[in-house]
């Protein structure tokens, strides 16, 4: 039978709290109440707002402040963030340096158990000695009993270390709002054709692009997710919806948005983040999307009045959709532009974390 205790003493706004799991300490007031443990950090929140504290270890160092890119005309504008060590605000440095080291740790797993292994197994196999049936078979039943319970010990090992727990307390209204930043996510995935801009460039020769003064470079996005953990053994009780870009991957948590690129993170939170929206002319030559909203037609080469241009004998007709674009731009350098097919695909879940920035502000 499973057994608990708990048992919490102190004086408003600082508890310690006991139980079998070990000691913790907990700060805040109602309704912004902060845990922290040797298992993780538990964060409240509550209908009066979202707010975040950061672990006692220390000032964080000041972020660096770096403007987004400017695009400008004549040349090809790439569409990138800044360097990904430059993009987190100060108020998430504490928790973005626990996460990068993490990252950055060595697998023991990997390095003392599967490396050794796979190398006295690759010698056995290319002595010619070791090949013989009656050497090779109780060297692999050797190198079994030998290195599971290893691998086993080093496993724990590494859940140990790496392990990172981000524990969000809702309450029942809390819980309420929290479904509609689900449900708005859901609405955005579900557009046809979703692309991460590249760059864009301005020409002038327009009879021979379809009549278009700006060329988009775009690519599909590699993936959206309603959930996924941003590295193994990261433990948390809410579902993480990810956008997986061509360069990054962009995690939303309930108060901020997580940037991975490669093994390195940054955050930013909602109130520090820009989402602006548009709808676009946008000339469309490849798979017509079936959520496309098509407002006109052109030529691929058209001439003076609009029309086709007689020159040229397949002059395929082209269809003139409008889709909607979604810029995120940050103090820091964030700045990455999202187009769905599905016209205002992503407005309500953008409407949202603005209120999620607002909340944050006003606190």
């Amino acid at each position: 039978m499973g057994w608990s205790y708990r048992k919490s003493f102190g004086v408003s706004p600082f508890r310690i709290n006991l139980s079998k799991k070990g000691i913790s300490y907990s700060m805040g007031v109602k309704g912004a109440r902060v845990n922290i443990s040797s298992r993780g950090t538990y964060v409240s929140l509550s209908s009066h707002g979202i707010t975040y504290r950061q672990k006692i270890s220390g000032p964080a160092a000041p972020a660096r402040q770096t403007a987004p890119p400017i695009p400008s005309g004549g040349i090809t504008d790439n569409i990138t963030s800044a360097h990904v060590d430059q993009l987190t605000d100060a108020d998430s440095q504490a928790f973005i340096t626990e996460l990068n080291q993490k990252s950055r740790q060595a697998s023991y797993v990997k390095r003392w158990g599967i490396l050794p292994l796979c190398t006295i197994l690759l010698i056995l196999l290319l002595t010619p000695y070791g090949r013989q049936e009656e050497v090779m078979k109780p060297a692999l039943i050797l190198c079994f009993c030998c290195f599971a319970p290893l691998i086993y010990w080093l496993g724990k090992l590494d859940r140990k270390r790496f392990t990172m727990e981000l524990h969000y307390d809702m309450d029942d209204r809390y819980q309420q709002v929290y479904r509609q930043f689900k449900d708005h996510f859901a609405t955005f995935s579900q557009s046809s054709r979703i692309w991460q801009y590249l760059n864009t460039k301005n020409i002038t020769d327009y009879k021979r692009n379809a009549g278009a003064g700006r060329l988009i470079k775009r690519a599909r996005l590699r993936g959206v997710s309603a959930s996924k953990m941003p590295m193994p053994y990261f433990m948390t009780n809410v579902a993480i919806p990810c956008i997986s870009l061509n360069n990054m991957d962009l995690f939303f948590l309930p108060e901020r948005l997580l940037i991975k690129r490669g093994k390195t993170f940054a955050a930013v939170f909602y109130k520090n983040l820009r989402i602006t929206s548009n709808v676009t002319r946008f000339i469309e030559s490849e798979l017509l999307p079936g959520d496309a909203k098509v407002v006109d037609y052109t030529w691929r080469y058209v001439n003076k009045s609009g029309g086709p241009d007689r020159r040229f004998s397949s002059n395929q007709r082209l269809p003139i959709c409008a889709y909607s674009e979604y810029m995120f731009t940050s103090d820091t350098g964030v700045f990455e532009v999202i187009s769905t097919s599905k016209p205002l695909a992503m407005n309500d879940f953008a409407d949202f974390l603005s209120k999620i920035g607002q909340m944050q502000r006003y606190r």
